[in-house]
């Protein structure tokens, strides 16, 4: 099978991760990447990464700390993967594209709206790819889901529910993750949630909500749960407490462009909890709008309420695309503890399909920014206090809470 050469740009836990997604596409008849290179301003993050790769692929890739001398070095390098913290997403991204390289980008696309728009607009200007790494919709779950609305399972939907709100003031995997020009929980979380609503639902209209920071000092928690070096190097380095400036608590309704009405409530930090995904339609409701390793439900009118196996016995027509079929069999990921791999796999596959045999991108640029801009309508509408319109933040007319970002990090 051709195989495209591919390096990773951020050698930290995220890329970690990555590297355990290129070790499950390696081990199927799909493989169509070759890791040859890692890149990260700091050369002993890459060295840790290079080491993981060579156990982990067999092969030790080239180490390099600057992005145009890898591209300068590495013969017939086709594209990189951007790992880094949001903040820098844009600015390697775009440089990446400039140096003829396709490029595949973690979520969140980028820190802002605008950082987004260089990105597409770097990706047209010089005719390269721009994918961007969301993953919980390649799950089996959100699959089913966006087949059962698209063979009428629940008649027409007229309502969601998107409620994941959870007390704590620990800190949320990283230190940065709680400061606004880095992107805050809500931005990190987010974008995952915003894409699925409008993967399901189609793209959002208006939005009116309500954002605050509750926490104001993070404090370390007694222990991680990862096992990647990285995460734990960084763990026993992390200060016991740090000081949030992102806002950490959202309330919002989404006004969808089909009509359906989207509750949502999201947040990391406070003193009470909610939860739970709901897709209500004329004919009955999902609970569920798809997550990794995701399970979901499916209740019809005058019908029990049927399990995620049961929908997958008696839903016709449905199907995955060939490696999803090989890495869940079953058609469920439930209790799978490669999955999150095995879904990084598939973004890797794609990415790879699309420069080789021109693949459709299921993530573009445009998509990666509208998720973005569907989060920040909330702050932008929290910050006007009235209902800003989907089409005013995509475009930057609204942009009041980002261009403090924007001003920050020097994005014009």
């Amino acid at each position: 099978m051709d195989k495209i050469r591919l390096a990773i740009v951020g050698c930290g836990g995220m890329g970690t991760r990555h590297l355990y997604g290129l070790r499950e596409l390696s081990q199927t008849p799909f493989c169509n990447v070759e890791l040859v290179a890692l890149c990260d301003i700091r050369r002993e993050n890459a060295e840790l990464a290079a080491s993981e790769a060579e156990s982990l692929l067999g092969v030790r890739p080239l180490i390099f700390t600057d992005l145009e001398e890898m591209a300068r070095q590495v013969p017939d390098l086709a594209a990189v993967d951007v790992v880094t913290d949001p903040s820098v997403h844009h600015s390697v991204a775009c440089e990446a594209m400039e140096l003829g390289l396709h490029v595949m980008v973690e979520k969140p696309m980028a820190i802002t709206v605008k950082a987004c728009r260089k990105m597409i607009e770097a990706s047209e200007r010089n005719n390269r790819l721009l994918s961007i790494a969301e993953n919980y919709r390649r799950d089996v779950s959100a699959r089913l889901v966006r087949h059962l609305l698209e063979t009428n399972a629940i008649g027409e939907p007229y309502m969601g529910l998107f409620h994941t709100l959870s007390p704590s003031n620990a800190i949320f995997i990283t230190p940065w993750r709680h400061l606004k020009l880095r992107g805050g929980p809500i931005i990190d979380l987010g974008v995952h949630f915003t894409d699925m609503i409008r993967y399901q639902l189609g793209d959002v209209e208006e939005v009116y909500g309500n954002v605050r920071l509750v926490e104001p000092t993070r404090r370390k928690p007694e222990r991680i749960h990862d096992t990647y070096t990285f995460y734990r190097n960084r763990f026993e380095a992390m200060e016991a407490e740090v000081p949030a400036t992102a806002e950490d608590t959202s309330v919002a309704i989404f006004q969808m462009e089909s009509g359906v009405t989207v509750n949502w409530i999201v947040g990391l930090g406070g003193h009470g909890s909610c939860g739970g995904e709901r897709i209500l339609g004329t004919k009955g409701s999902i609970e569920g709008f798809g997550t990794r390793g995701g399970r979901i439900s499916l209740k019809r009118r005058s019908e029990e309420e049927k399990s995620f196996e049961e929908i997958l016995e008696t839903t016709d027509g449905f199907t995955l695309e060939p490696l999803a079929e090989h890495f869940f069999p079953s058609r469920i990921a439930v209790g799978d503890k490669a999955v999150d791999w095995k879904l990084i796999a598939l973004e890797y596959y794609e990415l790879a399909e699309a420069i080789l045999h021109g693949r459709r991108i299921e993530v573009d640029g445009i998509s990666g920014m509208k998720d973005v801009a569907a989060v920040y309508s909330i702050f932008e509408s929290s910050k006007l206090g009235r209902v800003v319109k989907m089409s005013e933040v995509e475009s930057c007319q609204v942009y009041d809470y980002q261009s403090e970002i924007d001003e920050a990090l020097g994005i014009d």
